[in-house]
């Protein structure tokens, strides 16, 4: 995955690894319908852990990308950060 951190004067970016043990915890989750957009509809699911939410996946019926918010990155594996300067 990769992050984007909005800083005061450039970006974070962060190449993540999500586990695979993390991820497969959306098998048999319950997605709900989001948003207002009719043809191409939107779909959201809390993903639990340990009696807690551990993120949120939302997917994105407008450009058909996968999101996932909310989820520690400490449970994650950081590959690489580096910033870019805003010009």
């Amino acid at each position: 995955m990769l992050r984007a951190i909005w800083k005061d004067s450039a970006f974070e970016y962060q190449l993540v690894e999500i586990p695979l043990s993390l991820l497969s915890r959306m098998n048999g989750v319950e997605v709900c319908e989001v948003g207002r957009r009719h043809g191409r509809r939107s779909f959201a699911a809390d993903v639990m852990g340990e009696g807690q939410r551990l993120f949120r996946v939302h997917f994105d019926g407008a450009d058909g990308k996968c999101q996932i918010h909310g989820l520690p990155v400490d449970l994650c594996l950081m590959l690489r950060r580096w910033e870019q300067a805003i010009l």
